[in-house]
């Protein structure tokens, strides 16, 4: 960290987009000076401030570097990393955050600082998908929604079982669903719906797991596995949870499920039809017309099959 303060003004640092000798270079807004990473500080290489140095400041996270370093056997030390972890979190640093609980993690397995350990990871990740930005060579933010799913993934892998596994998986699942990434939020819903069946979370994750089965289905010229597997969940949750799915309007649903499945059929017997294939197309109306006797597709079946009598 750097100091901001020069003849007595406060500059506002900021990416310039360009590089000298292959590091990004900074500059403040009010001189337009441009500042260079140099030694312990940064020193001004074009404009008002040339050749003046803002220097390096000293904060809580050095602190903790420093003692950390000089104490590396300390009976202290999983306090120190958690407190390291807390300081790089109130500055908004949240990957170098994470590092330092994850390194916690890993060195102290579920000492006195577990939990709260993996409950700021599962934040860092919570803010991370709402669009907090990673600070890349100390000054240049990127999108971490990649990293925060690789944190839900570790959260689950160091306390399996845990209630705050089922909330890393869940938040996980539903960044999976609002991005439109329906095969690893079902299969991140079915990891909920199959590990965390006692958690208050598995009502939304069974739901989920319906609705993003569902979404996976491109239309009638492509397979109908998802339909199918769609309608099983869908009636699994209707069936241990009536009320919700109730209110909810499951039942409607399903009534579009097999709208969705009966003209699926129709439009391989229509093909048939328009290729003069005139008993495989009468196959397929029949048994639209019995499977699904109360779509829209049974009538037009029905009316097709008095239309197209089978020939003798």
């Amino acid at each position: 960290m750097h100091s901001r303060e020069i003849d007595g003004q406060t500059l506002t640092l900021v990416p310039s987009g360009w590089t000298y000798e292959r590091t990004f270079v900074l500059y403040d807004k009010e001189t337009g000076s441009l500042w260079y990473p140099y030694k312990n500080g940064l020193m001004a290489i074009q404009g008002k401030y040339f050749k003046r140095v803002l220097p390096e400041v000293s904060h809580e996270v050095t602190r903790w570097k420093k003692w950390i370093k000089k104490h590396p056997d300390s009976p202290h030390m999983e306090q120190a990393l958690f407190l390291k972890g807390q300081a790089w979190f109130q500055r908004g640093r949240y990957y170098q955050a994470f590092l330092a609980y994850d390194e916690l993690l890993n060195s102290y397995g579920a000492g006195k600082f577990f939990e709260p350990a993996l409950e700021q990871e599962v934040e860092i990740a919570r803010r991370f998908l709402a669009g907090k930005k990673r600070i890349i060579w100390g000054f240049i933010p990127a999108s971490a929604r990649a990293e925060a799913v690789e944190i839900l993934d570790r959260v689950a892998e160091h306390w399996p079982g845990s209630e705050l596994a089922a909330t890393a998986l869940m938040m996980q699942a539903d960044y999976f669903h609002r991005s439109r990434r329906f095969i690893e939020a079902q299969q991140t819903y079915q990891v909920l719906c199959e590990s965390y069946s006692q958690s208050p979370l598995y009502r939304d994750a069974l739901l989920r797991n319906a609705e993003a089965t569902h979404a996976q289905y491109r239309g009638p010229f492509y397979d109908a596995t998802n339909l199918n597997n769609a309608r099983f969940r869908y009636e699994r949750f209707r069936l241990r949870f009536p009320d919700k799915a109730r209110e909810l309007g499951i039942e409607e649903r399903l009534v579009r499920l097999t709208d969705q499945q009966a003209e699926k059929e129709f439009k391989i017997a229509d093909y048939y039809r328009r290729t003069h294939r005139l008993s495989a197309a009468r196959y397929y109306w029949t048994y639209i017309a019995q499977r699904w006797p109360r779509s829209d597709y049974a009538d037009l079946a029905v009316t097709l099959l008095e239309q197209n009598p089978q020939e003798q």
